[in-house]
């Protein structure tokens, strides 16, 4: 009888079924598949192994976490530490569905310890962890016996990322957020990364070509490792129900799934716009506290993210609505079936994610005309920044212009203004605005 047989009939695994099922996940015995090398992920997680805090990975199901953590562990094994010194647990298992409790999480552990007994420095990797209920006392309890292991821990909720978490593992912790593929890492993906190093102006037609599809299927490995557009979009559309109904439904227990289905759809098809409980109660006939609470589920999950009004007062931050943006450009496209009308909110929410995978913390502003991101470091601001995906008669005094509000308010000196088309500069009463190709910023690093 199959393991999954057993599973299904009620009959408990034992220690030797167990001990199989993680033989087949781990490198004890075998190589591993470890896809395409995402190297800014897998060199700074590689780097945290000294750092004696759990690493924690954290990002929307099917962004590439399993798969870098993979990497990170092929990069252990080949710098020589021993296969045996390192765990790999996969809590989506199918075998240990019916088991996923703190009791059994001791149970694997003192099974790897009797079966290896391995010396030295253990690293033990503990992926979707948010399925098992009280994983961190696991976790706080290795710690406090002061084993010499290292936590690698990943799972599709924003609350790993948390002070909570922190708190429970008495700070060890250290957070990494893991975005889908970001535009250069899609040109790797499809063995054109010195396309965008070579960019001049608007970009070759071959690099223009490739970020249309960038802005159509987005940057979710499996999807850009897929050639069929058919297949692509089908993709994406299972990823997001996966999101809906795993992450959120399954997760938070949700009654009104018709409700919390419909809040979604809205949710994506207004990206790059403004978001409030008060505007989901006039339009979906939705009370606010449960808009916003679903909009507190969307962002636990990844499903988008939200950028602040920004203000000095935390009242006057608190009192306007968000803007929100999706995880993904592909997810939106899957979801909404808008993608030619809506290319310039697209292109909005492309360069907000690059913001964001910078680790920056991305505001708005709004004054006479509206700033569509501003960031700081510390109480300063750093940059002013309008995206416009065709600057063109009709838009650039109005794009201008809010921007030298904005400079003005902030005593900053340069501001840009991000488009598909030309580079340029303007000087405006002795403050300068740039305007850069898309690619040119992306090649300067986000500047």
């Amino acid at each position: 009888m199959t393991l999954y047989a057993k599973l299904l009939f009620g009959i408990a695994v034992n220690d030797s079924q167990l001990i199989e099922v993680l033989e087949y996940w781990n490198f004890w015995s075998q190589d591993r598949r470890t896809g395409v090398y995402r190297r800014d992920y897998a060199e700074e997680l590689y780097r945290q192994r000294r750092l004696r805090e759990a690493s924690i990975v954290a990002g929307v199901r099917r962004a590439g976490k399993s798969t870098i953590l993979l990497q990170v562990l092929r990069k252990l094994i080949d710098a020589g530490t021993p296969r045996e010194n390192i765990l790999y647990v996969n809590f989506e298992e199918p075998t240990f569905i019916p088991y996923l409790t703190v009791e059994f999480l001791l149970r694997i552990h003192d099974l790897y310890l009797e079966r290896f007994t391995p010396r030295g420095r253990t690293y033990v990797v503990l992926d979707e962890v948010q399925l098992v209920p009280g994983w961190e006392r696991f976790v706080r309890g290795l710690y406090d016996r002061e084993k010499d292991i290292k936590f690698y821990i990943t799972g599709s909720s924003s609350k790993l990322l948390s002070k909570e978490y922190g708190t429970s593992l008495t700070g060890r912790i250290v957070s990494n957020e893991v975005f889908p593929l970001s535009f250069q890492e899609f040109l790797a993906f499809n063995n054109k990364k010195d396309l965008i190093e070579k960019s001049r102006g608007r970009g070759s037609p071959a690099l223009r070509n490739l970020f249309h599809q960038y802005i159509r299927f987005g940057g979710f490995p499996q999807v850009v490792l897929t050639e069929e557009e058919k297949d692509k979009m089908q993709i994406l559309k299972d990823y997001y129900t996966a999101v809906i109904e795993k992450d959120i439904i399954q997760r938070y227990q949700i009654r009104d799934i018709k409700k919390l289905k419909e809040f979604c759809l809205n949710l994506f098809a207004n990206v790059a716009t403004y978001f409030s409980g008060y505007q989901a109660e006039k339009r979906q006939r939705i009370s606010q506290p449960t808009a916003n609470k679903f909009l507190e589920y969307a962002r636990e999950v990844f499903l988008v993210q939200t950028a602040d009004y920004f203000s000095y007062s935390f009242t006057e931050q608190k009192a306007h609505p968000y803007k929100v943006y999706a995880i993904d450009p592909g997810l939106y496209n899957a979801v909404s079936f808008r993608f030619s009308e809506n290319i310039g909110r697209i292109f909005e929410n492309i360069v907000y994610l690059a913001l964001r995978r910078k680790g920056e913390e991305v505001f708005y502003w709004k004054g006479k005309g509206e700033v569509d991101f501003l960031t700081r470091k510390g109480t300063r601001i750093d940059r002013l920044i309008n995206v416009c995906w065709e600057l063109n008669k009709k838009n650039e005094e109005r794009e201008l212009s809010s921007l030298c509000e904005a400079m003005e308010q902030f005593n900053v000196a340069d501001a840009r203004i991000i488009v598909s088309g030309y580079d340029d500069r303007v000087n405006i009463k002795g403050k300068k605005i740039v305007i850069s190709n898309i690619f040119s910023w992306l090649k300067e690093g986000n500047r």
